[in-house]
């Protein structure tokens, strides 16, 4: 095989990302591919164009077994010179991104001294078609890059296939191959979390149960859902390498709705709906109204999308408006708490009160199980970037759904049914009813007396 000729100048443009000088598409698609969300499979088509690019990404950062197979049928509808097929392992991934970084001559700015060619783990002409097929020979596993090298930086129009398959048939990446296990039990976790709370509720007195608990039983149900959906589809990639569109899309439309509901859940209880009081006013009704429905158009149009930067458009904007509904949590929460300690400082002593404490204890917990879900992406997120072996997607995928399990747990935990009175109170009403005795005593020894 013979090396690529040396290029004159960087590769790509960009700022250093994690120590590496990378295209910002490809920087876009490594950060993205580390974040598992949908099922893709490693066998694909292509279809892409590109123009002024010396590098462009077939496949970044794929996990493969030793022994992996990788055939690639890739034809370019515009012939140029000097256009290489490359694989990278990550290490030499690193070491192209460390050469890049290396400053130019003095007096040659636009130059670099080439002290020798970069090492790539295959390479192949391209020219104007490309057919072949190897497996990895490698002593253990790894995350391999398949890319297209454009020295001439020529235009290029490139279709065809690319299959990268796992030993035994397996068409997910091993970064991936553990997910569809967590999906299952996180599903089967959160349905039979829901069942339990469905017989609790019907074990409770009509008064206790409320419209509010039926929407958590949908939130844990509607959870349970999408996951069971979604665990379909990666099985579906992993068993053929293809998803259909109704595997694909259904759970991700279900997905939407799902968040809604929950973002629902967290807003009513925030305004002490069928808590604190019976029904919303109509400016409460028209924002909660509001609020759900942009967040399903938004979400739909987001599933529908076909490009990045139009999907990456709609899921801001959705992420804004979901941040613009967590304030408006936060502020009425907190004012409820206000009103409740208001309330509780102007009573008495009776069995009325301890409702209002058990009231104020529910949403002080409330406000704690609110900020863990507000900071908790972060943290994961920082987890998986800094702790996190890069084989292991299934454990960010597990922290996520167990983070989601725990805080609807402790929701309904807090507003649950007819919880128990308060000790103390129930010692106020004893108390009460022990003095009237002590009164109808005395006065029936009056009685006698006379």
């Amino acid at each position: 095989m013979r090396p690529a000729p040396p290029p004159r100048r960087r590769l790509c443009t960009g700022r250093p990302l994690g120590g590496l000088a990378v295209c910002p598409a490809a920087s876009l698609a490594w950060l993205l591919g580390s974040l598992p969300w949908g099922a893709e499979a490693i066998s694909m088509q292509i279809s892409q164009s590109s123009h002024n690019v010396r590098l462009s990404f077939l496949a970044p950062d794929i996990g493969l077994d030793p022994g992996a197979t990788i055939s690639i049928e890739l034809y370019n509808d515009k012939p140029a010179n000097n256009t290489y097929v490359m694989v990278l392992t990550h290490s030499q991934w690193l070491a192209w991104g460390n050469w890049f970084q290396t400053p130019p001559l003095p007096g040659n700015p636009e130059g670099k001294r080439w002290h020798s060619y970069l090492v790539s783990y295959w390479r192949a002409e391209l020219v104007n078609n490309l057919t072949a097929s190897f497996q990895i020979v490698a002593p253990s596993k790894d995350r391999y890059f398949v890319g297209v090298l454009n020295v001439n930086t020529r235009d290029l129009q490139l279709r065809g296939k690319l299959s990268l398959v796992n030993p035994g048939g397996e068409q997910l990446p091993l970064q991936q191959q553990g997910v569809p296990g967590v999906l299952l039990w996180s599903s089967a976790l959160f349905l039979v979390s829901c069942a339990l709370f469905g017989v609790l509720l019907v074990c409770a007195s009509r008064r206790g149960r409320t419209a509010m608990h039926v929407m958590m039983s949908a939130v844990l149900f509607l959870k349970g859902a999408v996951l069971l959906l979604w665990w379909l589809d990666w099985m579906q990639v992993s068993r053929t390498g293809t998803n259909t569109t109704i595997g694909s899309v259904g759970w991700q439309l279900l997905d939407k709705v799902q968040t809604i509901l929950e973002l629902m859940m967290f807003l009513l209880i925030a305004l002490g709906w069928k808590f604190l009081r019976s029904n919303l006013n109509i400016t409460e009704v028209r924002f909660a109204v509001g609020i759900s429905v942009i967040s399903f158009y938004l979400g739909v149009f987001e599933v529908a999308c076909t490009s990045q930067s139009t999907c990456s458009g709609y899921t801001l904007s959705r992420y804004i408006l979901h941040s613009l509904c967590y304030l408006v949590v936060i502020v009425a929460m907190n004012f409820n708490l206000q009103t409740i300690h208001a309330q509780i400082a102007d009573a008495p002593a009776s069995l009325e009160s301890g409702k209002l404490y058990r009231k104020h204890q529910a949403y002080k917990v409330f406000r704690w199980i609110f900020l863990v879900f507000i900071i908790a992406p972060t943290v994961e997120l920082f987890l998986k970037v800094t702790v996190m072996p890069w084989d292991a997607s299934w454990l960010f995928v597990l922290i996520q759904q167990l983070r989601t399990w725990a805080i609807y747990v402790c929701v309904a935990v807090a507003f649950r049914p007819d919880p128990q009175p308060l000790r103390v109170f129930e010692l106020t009403r004893d108390g009460g009813s022990d003095q009237e005795a002590e009164g109808e005593d005395e006065a029936g020894d009056a009685e006698m007396a006379e």
